[in-house]
């Protein structure tokens, strides 16, 4: 009896998807993405937690410096116009290869320039420290290779994830391969930064190789009113990114000129754990921005309760990630960190419930997207990023390595709720409808 219930039910759930070709695209999408993340999650953890064992806090700490201080020209080469690019293909607004093609070149160009400037700058704050500057040079070389995930656009756009996904997975394979012969060898410090370049090239080769399986139908090519368009739509974002990056990295910078390299390998490992949540809404965010799009192009309250639906969802599934990580952050810290490391359990029981603020911030990117409201993002990543450079110079002299995590929490609350919601009524009425849906009936 049970059995014949099953397959009744299977067999509805597949008529259910078959009379819905794009939930069924959707869902595909991102069933590929999902595992992709995955694999890069379980490969990450295994790999990087060893990596960290073997540098120890200090040395892992001074790579992490060198990321985190890399991240800030990497949002500018990267324009952060993934989403607009999407929109605009989802929706035919305007040539497929010209809109690419530019996007390649202006990618390129701002690569070269944001590696140069970033190694000048670490040149001109550390001139006396020799490694510092030669790590970021060397990580640094990875944003001209990260131009070629424009590539990975156009798969996005066509719900093609899986040609990215194998891209990925044959790169982080081959990355992570090289890091054990290093494990193995006892490489230096430098040799583990030169890592994190050779995967952004081996990712860019097999991105291209799946591209000439799967082409658009026209060349791409680049044009300068193209070019302008872009800048002037996607600059806000850049900016924003900026301060975003600025909000979400600074604590890492200022631990380590504030408290040193030990403090801030151990804040880094905590980072590590609780990250892997975000691996979930990225791939949800990813998949559905297409699908999200042409919902507000064809009925915009259908459009308006799916928001409020993704919401609720990414709450519910970042708190219960925190509870469960937060519960059993010892255990987790001595099992992948080992002793040397035990600090970082304290810094992960309360860090882990900032992904409640990145969960939001990150479904919150659709209705940006497509309400095209870039200053309600702006002048919130700004004044989070103003917010969390005091409070980090604050808190972190006065509670040390944990001023950085009550930082943190702060800062994302302001940037993603507090300020946006104070700017946007239809924002504001979205998470009451969201989480307070009596209260928002009561006022319709």
């Amino acid at each position: 009896m049970n059995s014949w219930k099953i397959r009744y039910t299977l067999s509805i759930l597949q008529e259910w998807l078959t009379n819905r070709p794009t939930l069924h695209k959707t869902i595909g999408n991102t069933g590929w993405l999902l595992f992709d993340r995955v694999l890069r999650m379980v490969i990450g953890i295994t790999v990087g937690t060893w990596v960290a064992k073997y540098l120890g806090p200090s040395q892992f700490g001074e790579l992490s410096y060198v990321i985190s201080f890399i991240a800030f020209f990497q949002v500018i080469a990267d324009l952060q116009a993934d989403g607009i690019i999407v929109r605009d293909i989802a929706q035919e607004r305007g040539n497929v290869a010209v809109i690419l093609g530019t996007t390649l070149w202006l990618r390129i160009i701002l690569g070269i320039i944001a590696w140069l400037c970033a190694t000048l700058l670490a040149f001109l704050l550390h001139p006396s420290d020799t490694q510092l500057i030669l790590l970021t040079f060397i990580v640094g070389g990875s944003m001209i290779f990260q131009s070629a995930e424009t590539i990975d656009i156009w798969f996005q756009s066509q719900s093609k994830s899986k040609m990215t996904v194998l891209a990925k997975s044959v790169a982080y394979l081959f990355s992570n391969s090289i890091k054990i012969i290093l494990l193995l060898t006892e490489a230096p410090l430098s040799a583990f930064a030169a890592v994190i370049c050779l995967e952004c090239a081996a990712f860019s080769l097999s991105l291209v190789t799946a591209y000439r399986r799967h082409p658009t139908s026209v060349q791409w090519t680049a044009h300068m009113s193209q070019a302008k368009k872009i800048l002037a739509q996607c600059w806000p974002f850049t900016l924003s990114g900026v301060m975003i990056t600025a909000y979400i990295r600074i604590d890492q910078i200022m631990l380590k000129e504030i408290l040193g390299e030990r403090e801030l390998g151990l804040f880094a490992a905590a980072l590590t754990i609780s990250n892997v949540w975000t691996v979930i809404p990225t791939t949800l965010v990813t998949s559905l921005a297409p699908f999200v799009a042409r919902t507000m192009h064809q009925d915009i309250q259908l459009y308006k309760d799916l928001l409020v639906k993704i919401f609720r969802l990414f709450a519910g599934i970042a708190l219960l990630g925190a509870l469960l990580t937060s519960a059993l952050s010892p255990w987790i810290i001595r099992l992948l960190f080992g002793p040397q490391f035990h600090g970082a359990a304290a810094i992960l029981t309360i860090y882990v419930f900032v992904n409640i603020f990145i969960f939001q911030g990150i479904a919150q990117t659709l209705w940006v997207i497509n309400n095209n409201v870039r200053s309600v993002t702006l002048v919130g990543t700004t004044a989070a990023a103003i917010l969390g450079i005091i409070s980090n110079a604050i808190l972190i002299r006065t509670c040390g390595v944990m001023g950085a995590v009550y930082s943190i929490m702060l800062t994302q609350g302001t940037a993603v709720v507090i300020l946006p919601c104070l700017l946007r009524q239809d924002l504001r009425q979205l998470y009451r409808r969201a989480f307070f849906p009596l209260k928002a009936n009561n006022q319709l």
